[in-house]
């Protein structure tokens, strides 16, 4: 959520970052899943909180996933119970010149179904990269960050961000971190930046601790390809109070439950839409 920043508005006088969240998967059926028939959607409530500062940032998120499952899905060992998901992100940057910076990006997250302590649910990732600017247009990093799976070896990623800003009015970024993957627009459609429209199409992946299945310690990995559309509007002058709205449409989604790196099963719901909500304030 760090475009917040861009925000014109007292944005170097307003460090914290605040955010309440809302979004809702509509379910669908399920496929692929060793015949068995049923649907899944998901629900997700939870809050976010950031510090940023021109040389370095704390980004502390929390979400419950709520699963619907039906159908004789629901009763079968593809179904798994709602998860909570914390997750501290941060970096720290040095400066080398006006052009030039070198980042460490760290991770920490505790994701795990609800029926386990959170910390059984712990993984971290810990990586670099160079920042590179060669105008007020373009800002590039490019980075390697070790991420560690559960159920999986440690595995490393390369991390990728580019922000393009031709004019005042458009911002394009292309963002591949191992977990958000793909291309970012925002639109401002005022001077103040105050309302912005933005548009998205990525791969985003999400990875429980579950309790143990009949084979044993056992984790789901989530992959997705949902395509947002949404607006955010800031409700007085001093750019404090803000309010998003997006929906999207789940073009691909699959779930893949991994025992010591291997795949035990598998099931794809059907291309779904969602809607989210979000309230935040800055200072």
């Amino acid at each position: 959520m760090a475009w917040l920043g861009s925000v014109n508005v007292h944005a170097q006088d307003k460090p914290w970052l605040v955010m309440a969240d809302w979004q809702r998967r509509a379910p669908d059926a399920i496929s692929h899943a060793g015949g068995e028939t049923g649907t899944y959607g998901r629900s997700r409530t939870g809050f976010e909180v950031i510090w940023k500062q021109p040389t370095e940032a704390l980004d502390l998120e929390w979400y419950r996933y709520t699963q619907n499952f039906d159908g004789l899905a629901a009763n079968s060992d593809r179904r798994y119970g709602d998860a909570d998901d914390l997750i501290l992100t941060g970096f720290k940057q040095w400066d080398h010149g006006g052009r030039y910076a070198v980042q460490l990006i760290y991770a920490a997250e505790w994701a795990a179904d609800t029926r386990l302590a959170l910390t059984e649910g712990f993984r971290w990732g810990l990586g670099g990269a160079v920042r590179w600017r060669p105008s007020d247009e373009l800002d590039i990093a490019l980075g390697l960050v070790f991420q560690s799976r559960f159920e999986m070896t440690v595995l490393p990623v390369p991390y990728v961000k580019a922000i393009w800003r031709p004019d005042a009015t458009a911002e394009f970024e292309l963002r591949a971190s191992g977990l958000q993957n793909g291309l970012f627009i925002r639109w401002f459609l005022t001077a103040d930046r105050a309302t912005m429209l933005d548009a998205s199409m990525a791969y985003e992946t999400l990875t429980f601790r579950l309790t143990d299945g009949s084979y044993g310690a056992r984790a789901v990995a989530i992959g997705e390809v949902p395509l947002r559309v949404g607006i955010t509007q800031f409700l007085e002058p001093t750019g404090t109070w803000f309010v998003r709205g997006s929906a999207e449409w789940v073009a691909f989604a699959r779930h893949s439950f991994r025992h010591d790196g291997e795949s035990m099963g598998a099931f794809q719901p059907g291309a779904s839409w969602g809607l989210a909500v979000r309230l935040g304030a800055r200072f």
